[in-house]
């Protein structure tokens, strides 16, 4: 079995598809099927089973996946050893990140690491963060930027963001009357419980988006109406904007997703902790990381979190 087997069956179980796979690793599917089935009869075990919704690994398929992402991480350890012994003139560095957060965060960030180091390849995976924290802890990621809090205990962090949530009001809520402003302050706030008989527009549950919004909310749970849900905190932001009930936004999002004056924002007061965190995530030890790893790393915690200039 070899390395290029290895990265076969890996891509099989991510892609779900022979189709799929066959696409991603640029050969005829018949091809992947053949080496599928040299496999199978290496190990005398099927290692996929076809289902609706696609291919599955069998338990003898799961564990030879978690072994192949180890063995295929130890093959890019030993390129990235020779890599640093070159001064980092050519590897590949493998970055997860939480969705949406990429968007906002690596242009700047990549941009600066690529300046130092143009010879060095970032495979870029944008995904939940669930699935994040599961590829960190089996070897398929180096890194991860992912919103706290983490599932997992074992993954190891550093936390380069915290930023506020605001209470997001549609301009023409009756409720905007009760914004007042604090000594010093810019930006006017409004009290939760003036905004308790509102209908509020949030994302689905596993979002951390709501979870830091359950959070806030907690002393007045039993209190606070949930109208609408989505997915998509955009949505979300339109839906208020469209005048269909208020939410709460992190801040950075309230720059990214433009509604005119449609939207009025409200700061939050201190006691209930309005803020959500991010984290760059690896697993183990920070020196036991590659060396472009430890790098980017390094970058990220230096220069925190800077977004491109247009969301200022």
């Amino acid at each position: 079995m070899t390395e290029n087997d290895l990265t076969k069956i890996v891509t099989i179980a991510e892609e779900g598809s022979m189709a799929k796979a066959a696409q991603k690793l640029f050969i005829t599917q018949p091809a992947l099927s053949k080496s599928l089935a040299k496999v199978e009869a290496e190990l005398g075990e099927v290692l996929f089973t076809r289902s609706s919704n696609g291919l599955i690994p069998t338990e003898a398929g799961k564990y030879l996946v978690t072994k192949a992402y180890q063995i295929l991480k130890l093959y890019e350890d030993t390129r990235v050893e020779f890599c640093e012994l070159n001064q980092m003139q050519k590897g590949l560095l493998k970055l997860g990140s939480a969705e949406r957060i990429g968007a906002l965060l690596l242009p700047n960030l990549l941009k600066s690491f690529s300046e130092r180091y143009p010879n060095i390849k970032i495979d870029i995976v944008e995904e939940n963060s669930v699935l994040l924290e599961e590829q960190v802890l089996m070897g398929a990621l180096d890194l991860a930027i992912v919103c706290l809090p983490l599932r997992n205990e074992n993954l190891s962090y550093k936390v380069f963001y915290r930023g506020p949530l605001f209470l997001a009001l549609p301009k023409s809520s009756p409720a905007n009357r009760f914004a007042y402003y604090q000594e010093g302050e810019k930006m006017p706030y409004i009290h939760l419980e003036d905004v308790l008989d509102q209908e509020f527009i949030l994302t689905k549950p596993f979002k951390k988006t709501r979870e830091a919004a359950d959070r806030i909310l907690k002393p007045f749970a039993k209190d606070v109406k949930i109208f609408m849900e989505s997915q998509n905190i955009e949505t979300v932001i339109r839906l208020v904007a469209g005048g269909m009930g208020i939410s709460l936004v992190p801040s950075i999002y309230t720059k990214s997703y433009v509604t005119g004056d449609n939207i009025n924002y409200y700061q939050i007061e201190e006691k209930y902790e309005p803020y959500w965190e991010w984290a760059v995530i690896y697993n183990g030890e920070l020196g036991h990381l590659t060396r472009p790893s430890r790098e980017l790393y390094k970058l990220i915690c230096q220069e925190g979190c800077t977004f491109p200039s247009y969301l200022a």
